[in-house]
């Protein structure tokens, strides 16, 4: 069975955390938006596997309030029937706990390819409800060498490197809202979702680096801006990018992914994570094309649901 235990008890057997959305420092900054923070392990001696969640209006998530949560394990090779065994002791949790269900999102292929694949096999087999997988996309640092399969995007970076747009990490305040400001702007004139504000990056930048970059042209005007979270040692996650709406330049956005991609490939990451290409399982069929003319990989990134039936 499964026992919530301290936040002690539940670190001595999880010193890491296999991406930054369920470490204690971001747990702690977004608690307030769940009615109830717990930590679930197997009873007894056999702890290999753990589940920090939230309890929220009878529903357990992981995550509540990020783009994916998940599972803590000591290794890779956690045994299958050890995953098994966990996701069947949940559905008796949620039960036991009088529930209504339980909602958990995997992070992407690129920080546990191969838990993923035992977790996935055992929520469909142990019945759990499978919602429309998400594409999310992300760009293997190591093989990026600036080339593109797409002869239109080296065209497009090359006129704007004539045209001396300059690429730059910005630190100052004013600055990081200007950066902020482009992504909002092009999000509400593009009618897409902006779920966080200038305020609660700079919280998130309290526990872990937040990068800010700004594209400019000779006149010292910006062009367009990116975020990103620096939470792994190995993989960047990106949060926002985009450019002026309605200013937008042929290859600016061809410039800055071309930047960005050599900035973190200099500082020794391997991987970014680019997130959804989708939104409720349907693609953004232009902002998918655009990451995959880019070499960026296409994945799936997968929820799962349970619930008791209730008369």
């Amino acid at each position: 069975m499964l026992t919530e235990v301290s936040k002690e008890l539940y670190r001595q057997h999880f010193l890491q955390n296999p991406h930054p959305f369920i470490s204690e420092e971001f747990i702690n900054l977004v608690k307030d938006k769940t009615d109830k923070v717990v930590r679930l392990i197997e009873s007894g001696q056999n702890v290999s596997i753990g589940l920090l969640a939230g309890i929220k209006d009878g529903v357990l998530c992981s995550p509540f309030s990020a783009p994916y949560g998940g599972f803590h394990f000591i290794n890779d090779e956690v045994l299958y029937e050890d995953i098994f065994r966990f996701l069947t002791h949940l559905k008796d949790y949620v039960i036991a706990e009088k529930l209504k269900n339980v909602q958990i999102t995997l992070p992407s292929d690129i920080y546990c390819c191969s838990m993923n694949a035992k977790f996935v096999n055992s929520f469909v087999r142990l019945g759990y409800m499978m919602k429309t997988p998400e594409i999310v996309n992300w760009i293997n640092l190591k093989s990026f060498d600036g080339k593109w399969e797409k002869k239109t995007i080296q065209k497009n970076i090359k006129r704007t490197i004539q045209n001396n747009l300059s690429f730059n990490l910005v630190s100052d305040e004013k600055q990081k809202n200007e950066a902020y400001k482009i992504i909002y702007d092009n999000r509400t004139m593009l009618g897409r979702e902006i779920y966080m504000d200038f305020t609660d990056l700079e919280k998130v930048n309290n526990i872990f680096p937040v990068d800010y970059f700004l594209v400019k042209n000779v006149n010292n005007e910006n062009l367009a801006s990116a975020i990103f979270y620096r939470g792994h040692n190995k993989i960047i996650q990106a949060v926002f990018w985009g450019d002026i709406v309605p200013r937008m330049q042929v290859g600016v956005m061809d410039f800055l992914v071309m930047n960005l991609f050599f900035f973190y490939k200099n500082l020794g990451y391997e991987y970014i994570c680019l997130g959804r290409s989708s939104t409720d399982g349907i693609p953004n069929e232009g902002l998918l094309r655009f990451k995959e003319a880019h070499n960026c990989t296409s994945s799936l990134r997968y929820t799962f649901t349970w619930g008791p039936e209730r008369e």
